[in-house]
This record gives structure tokens, sequence and C-alpha cells, in this order.
């Protein structure tokens, strides 16, 4: 007999500035995972970029389906930053939860902060920062995509989120991980080891799975 523990499905949300590196963890993880992690794919209200394929990357709406839809309720969570709107649908939350399914998810510190709030027990976060402002402004004007004053939005982006960060120190039921992304593959291992981790916590394991290997014959 094929004994399995089974559990509900965990939220893994990773937050900080752009060009810290949170992209880059989610897709190696699901590379290594492809089974048991996916993407959450948010919906926006931006166009598509060329490398963006929709349903994947984003559910692009125009702004007007996207107001209709969170009018109707649709949406769990949504915001407007740089003049765009952003959003996670609840059915995407459910369904991950329910079917046992982990999902990772790229939000600021408010939409991190609302999903501990509405699925303490399944949500797990994870901070991460680059090592310095130099570092991660050489990140961003390495890209060479950003003009100028999108980068200094960028910058005011990320002071507002660390502000955040330091506000909530101390606060158990916020921000569970903080994580210096200083050497990419260092650090992808942390996360990594983090995610593990988390997915063997005992709260969430489903008691009947678990007394299939609590038998003891004498």
């Amino acid at each position: 007999m094929n004994r399995e523990l089974t559990r509900k499905g965990i939220l893994f949300v990773l937050m900080g500035p752009t060009g810290s590196g949170k992209s880059t963890f989610c897709e190696r993880l699901i590379a290594e995972f492809p089974e048991e992690l996916s993407y959450s794919t948010s919906a926006t209200s931006r166009p598509p970029r060329a490398s963006e394929v929709a349903g994947k990357s984003y559910h692009f709406l125009s702004r007007e389906e996207f107001i209709a839809r969170r009018e109707k309720g649709d949406f769990f969570e949504w915001e407007e930053t740089h003049g765009n709107l952003y959003g996670t649908l609840q059915e995407t939350l459910v369904t991950g939860i329910q079917t046992g399914k982990d999902l990772l998810f790229q939000i600021d510190i408010r939409g991190a902060l609302n999903f501990k709030k509405h699925f303490p027990d399944n949500t797990v976060t994870i901070f991460i920062v680059p090592p310095s402002f130099k570092d991660l402004k050489e990140r961003l004007q390495g890209r060479g995509t950003v003009c100028e004053a999108e980068l200094q939005r960028r910058f005011v982006t990320a002071q507002d989120e660390y502000e955040a960060l330091l506000r909530l120190h101390g606060q158990t039921s916020a921000v569970d991980y903080l994580v210096v992304n200083k050497k990419l593959d260092q650090t992808y291992e942390e996360v990594r080891a983090i995610v593990m981790a988390e997915r063997a916590r005992y709260h969430r394991i489903d008691k009947d799975s678990v007394e299939q290997f609590c038998e003891v014959r004498v």
C-alpha cells in the first residue's frame, strides 16, 4: 500500500523590491517541483510585455473588465501600482488550499498581510532584500528597460516596503522569513529550505494520513 501524508495547500508569498530576485526564485522552484508547486497567475490591467504569455504570466484584462470583476467580488485582493491594477482571484486561493496544491505569489507587503489575516494557517511570507541600495540600483539599471522616471518610482516603492517591514518587526503573524539575496544560488537554497520545512509542519498535515504511520504491532 502506498502511504502518503496529505495536507491543505500552502500559499507561499514572496515579497521585496523589484530587483530582489523574487521572479527568479519562483521560476527555479517551479522548475524543480513542477508537480507540487504552481505560480499563482494574477490579473492585471496593464498590457502584456513582449515576453509575457496570457494566462501564464498574468490574466490580462482591460481596465474596465478588471473593475467590473472587482465590483462582483471576484478578487481576494487588488491594488493599483504605477497606474496599473493588479489582483488575485478568489477561486485561485480556495482551489489551491482545498486540493493541497502549493501556490507561489509575488505581491507587495500589504497584500501579504491580507493573506496572513484570512489564511493564517496556510500562508508563509518571505521578504527578500538585496544586500544594499547600490545592488538594488545596479540590478534595475542593468535591465536596460526602465526609464529614469520609472526607476525613481520603483525606488520610492522600495522605500515604502522597507518602512512597512520595519514597522512589522516583532509581530509574529506578519513576516515569517527575511532573506538577504547576496549570492543567487546560495539564496535560492535558503528559500528552497524554507519551502521544504514548511511543507512538513505538523499542524498542516491531515490527521487521517498521520494515523497510517502510527501503527504498532507487538
